[in-house]
């Protein structure tokens, strides 16, 4: 069915389910109805299925398509290329970040403090587990300077690093770390150590150390360094 068609399919849904497909066009502009927004959640599926099987140069509309079960021609009626689908994916990832920075924003300085730090670092890296795909081209494409990657991560970053920021300025300001460290490098190196650590896991675990003792060491570096001694 035909993204219009769709549209007019859906004309009697009630106005919450249409208020809810304002914010969402084909690739033509036109906003599209319940069961478009459907079709295209579930490429965006079957996209973000693949590039865990296959990587990101492997994986073709066709092979999207097939994974879903119709042609490419209804995958270009939403996304322009598969990279679309996966600038789409990368977006949506922006909107779990508050789920992390609010565990950033807590209380570490107290006698929990580190064990809220083994909690972020162990269900970061589950979501790297979930996600990895996406996040790794996310990266490469910003640091490639593909304009619509850069703010997607930038986006992506801020929540990060303005809880990062206020946890080492609170830390200077008790005494606990030096002015001489600047707030925003620390929040950027250890976003760094977080968002890099994960995708070298298997690695390590082919080198003998476990996950476990992975999270350990990324928990206790990044409490440290935020809160101070």
């Amino acid at each position: 069915m035909a993204v219009n068609e769709e549209r007019v399919a859906d004309a009697s849904t009630d106005a919450s389910t249409e208020a809810s497909a304002e914010d969402v066009v084909a690739t033509d502009g036109r906003v599209i109805g319940r069961r478009a927004i459907q079709t295209r959640r579930r490429i965006l599926d079957a996209t973000a299925a693949l590039l865990r099987q296959q990587g990101a140069l492997d994986v073709k509309v066709i092979d999207v398509a097939r994974e879903v079960g119709t042609s490419p021609a209804t995958f270009y009626q939403y996304f322009a290329d598969v990279e679309d689908a996966i600038l789409c994916l990368a977006a949506e990832l922006v909107e779990r970040v508050p789920e992390f920075a609010d565990r950033i924003e807590a209380d570490w300085g107290g006698p929990d403090g580190l064990d809220r730090a083994r909690h972020l670092v162990g269900d970061y890296t589950r979501f790297w587990d979930d996600n990895g795909a996406v996040l790794r081209i996310m990266h490469l494409r910003a640091d490639e300077k593909e304009p619509r990657f850069r703010r997607v991560r930038n986006d992506y970053n801020e929540r990060f690093m303005v809880a990062m920021v206020a946890k080492v300025r609170g830390a200077q300001a008790a005494g606990r770390l030096p002015q001489a460290m600047d707030a925003d490098a620390t929040a950027g190196a250890m976003l760094a150590v977080l968002d890099r650590l994960p995708s070298y896991r298997e690695s390590f675990e082919r080198r003998g150390t476990p996950r476990e003792a992975m999270i350990e060491t990324v928990a206790r570096i990044l409490h440290a360094t935020l809160t101070g001694p």
